[in-house]
């Protein structure tokens, strides 16, 4: 099995054409439509469903547990999730939003552990704690 980190946009996006420096890419890597329409009529209000394959570190390891217990990998995160909101900060048109969902594949229609807001002008990356079956909405 393999953690999904799922991404809704409202608008549609060409495949891998967000993909720079081995960070993250917007696509379908796990997932099928079954999947995404799931995650669509259970956590997402957004029409387009990708997925973010995060080629650095996963974001759901940027926690407190990972800052304590693995502070390398926290950082990769970190980097990963700067990223990925920098992207989106170009990607977003302003008052937009998107919504981030990460799970195990098939597990997409269980229950939300936690669910947190970002605003990409000022993300305060230091107090997030991103674990699985975390829902994520990122504002512009």
């Amino acid at each position: 099995m393999s953690i999904v980190t799922y991404i809704g946009l409202n608008f549609s996006v060409k495949l891998n054409e967000y993909y720079k420096e081995n960070e993250v890419e917007i696509d379908y890597v796990f997932s099928n439509e079954e999947n995404r329409d799931v995650v669509k009529q259970k956590h997402f209000t957004t029409p387009y469903i990708y997925e973010v394959l995060e080629k650095g570190n996963p974001i759901w390891q940027m926690n407190e547990y990972q800052k304590i217990h693995s502070p390398y990998n926290y950082e990769k995160s970190k980097k990963t999730f700067l990223y990925l909101c920098h992207l989106l900060k170009e990607l977003l048109p302003q008052g937009d939003y998107c919504e981030v969902y990460i799970c195990w594949l098939g597990e997409e229609d269980e229950d939300r552990e936690d669910e947190l807001k970002i605003n990409l002008n000022n993300p305060q990356i230091e107090v997030l704690n991103i674990y699985e079956k975390y829902f994520i909405r990122i504002e512009n």
